[in-house]
């Protein structure tokens, strides 16, 4: 069979790239060799980074309905509580449709993003196993096996690794999945507790507590349940902690062990009644060597795994999801250049060494076992974050470190404009606003000025013409000098052009005058419309 793009693997990240290319017409195949979506909770947060993305796709008001708003930490010391502070602090709100972070397990996270498939026309090919594939100059072939034994061989002008920590694409590639494996064991569990103290645990609030074995912490997910996470301190023996546990193996734990990790650790007085899900695994932290290779693209945890200090894991794969499917859709197209491809790689692998970086000074904090480190966080750590955390420069930077909008591409080449002017600069994430339009194509804003120009319909009617002879679909939208506060987010005293991505992020900016620089960004990654 012969194909545009070949996605191995449907967890989130694949199902978001597909979901992407079923937007845009193109034809691609998906398969998966699980049965069918992963029935465990597994990552159960989206930060809202994420959540700006699935809006794109029509996704995230489906998502918060099945979700818990979280907004909220709390920080105890050994049952005392040290801190409590919003996770978006106050004066941030404006700036995100979604000021908050949603637990929403990865399992529903999933059967929502196949309902989106399904709606595009879209479906996975389950319990089809990749068996062989071959990277080519003009893309790659694969051999796979169905469910009923037969074999097919797939060629594909793109395939996408989409298949996990141990992805048999990234190994038939040669790429080395270079880094560390921690010597620390961490555990998930998924818990009904004693009535009483979940009454305690008020929905839309994190619980951590700090000690001389490590961070821990606790929230209530969407179904009811509480989600227990942290570090197993050394000599805790939690059903074989100190055995070698694979990253994606899961191993149970017997409730009764995580009963003594809980009363040890947690310093809450309560019976633990069932355990929905467990997870014991030892935490790694490596990053795969290319994600490219000619035709080939890596995703999500194909690419890089890390420590799940910050929850941000899910997350980072599904913008590397986003950033390649807008992409491979518009190519696959012939509605941009191939070198728009080139971008995929050098945007995102910066962003993936930033966050293991994150990752592994936060889960370092979290689990260190030095006697110092112990007693530092059992005592100094406690100390210091709650009048740490009454400033609000300290609230804005934990904010911007979990919800990911920190994430900008100001050195690729596939954002351009005048750099000097204030304002987001070429590779921002763009300011999100409920007035703007959002989806899957590029919108242009136009914005007035403080004091419109007597010029401005003529320069609109120019860059119109401009957008019209090139192959990139482009939506206008005209913010007029009445919206005064979208001039002050975006800085724009005088008449100003900001080019948004399908992604969010400002592909160019110019004053509104600067048609031959719109062009020539323009020409450099779209054709002309095909006759």
């Amino acid at each position: 069979m012969r194909t545009d793009v070949l996605v191995v693997g449907a967890g989130p990240s694949g199902l978001v790239l597909a979901n992407l290319l079923a937007e845009r017409g193109v034809p691609f195949r998906l398969v998966d060799r699980k049965p069918g979506p992963v029935r465990e909770s597994r990552a159960a947060l989206l930060h809202v980074r994420t959540l700006e993305l699935l809006d794109r796709l029509g996704l995230a008001a489906r998502a918060i309905e099945r979700g818990v708003q979280t907004n909220r930490v709390e920080v105890y010391e050994r049952g005392r509580r040290a801190a409590a502070f919003p996770l978006v602090p106050a004066g941030m709100e404006g700036l995100t449709p979604f000021p908050f972070a949603l637990c929403l397990e990865q399992d529903r996270t999933e059967q929502l993003l196949i309902e989106g498939l399904a709606e595009r026309g879209g479906a996975v090919d389950w319990d089809t196993e990749l068996l062989s594939f071959a990277a080519a100059e003009d893309g790659g072939t694969a051999r796979v096996r169905r469910a009923d034994g037969v074999e097919e061989t797939i060629s594909a002008r793109w395939v996408v690794g989409a298949d996990g920590a141990s992805s048999p694409l990234r190994h038939a590639l040669g790429l080395r999945f270079t880094g560390k494996t921690y010597a620390q064991t961490g555990l998930l569990a998924d818990v009904e507790i004693d009535a009483g103290a979940q009454a305690r645990l008020e929905p839309g609030s994190i619980r951590f507590n700090l000690g001389r074995g490590g961070f821990v912490g606790m929230a209530r997910l969407s179904n009811g349940v509480v989600r227990l996470f942290g570090a197993v301190p050394k000599g805790l023996a939690a059903g074989g902690a100190s055995r070698q546990v694979s990253h994606e193996a899961y191993a149970a734990v017997p409730v009764a062990h995580i009963q003594r990790w809980f009363d040890e650790c947690f310093f809450v007085n309560a019976t633990l009644e069932r355990a929905a899900w467990t997870a014991l695994f030892r935490v790694h932290s490596r990053i795969a060597e290319r994600f490219r290779v000619r035709h080939t693209y890596l995703v999500g945890d194909a690419a890089h795994i890390h420590s799940p200090a910050g929850g941000q894991g899910m997350n980072l794969g599904i913008g590397d999801a986003f950033n390649l499917g807008w992409k491979l859709a518009l190519v696959a197209r012939g509605e941009a250049r191939e070198r728009l491809l080139d971008s995929y790689e050098a945007e995102r692998y910066s962003v993936a060494q930033a966050v293991l970086r994150g990752a592994d000074r936060g889960f370092a904090l979290e689990a260190a076992t030095h006697p110092f480190a112990e007693w530092a966080r059992a005592t100094v750590a406690t100390r210091l974050v709650g009048p740490l955390l009454r400033l609000q420069w300290a609230r804005r930077a934990v904010f911007r470190a979990f919800s990911q909008t920190w994430i900008g591409y100001r050195d690729s080449s596939a954002v351009a404009g005048n750099r000097r002017l204030a304002g987001p600069r070429p590779g921002d994430r763009a300011p999100y606003d409920a007035s703007l339009p959002v989806g899957t194509e590029h919108v242009l804003l136009l914005f007035e000025g403080r004091r419109p120009e007597p010029a401005l319909d003529g320069w609109r009617r120019a860059i119109e013409d401009l957008l019209g002879r090139h192959s990139i679909r482009v939506t206008v939208k005209l913010i007029p000098a009445s919206e005064r506060e979208l001039h002050q987010i975006y800085a724009a005293q005088r008449s100003r052009v900001f080019l948004v991505r399908p992604d969010g992020h400002v592909a160019y900016t110019s004053s509104a005058t600067d048609c031959p620089g719109l062009e020539a960004y323009l020409d450099g990654l779209y054709p002309p419309p095909r006759s």
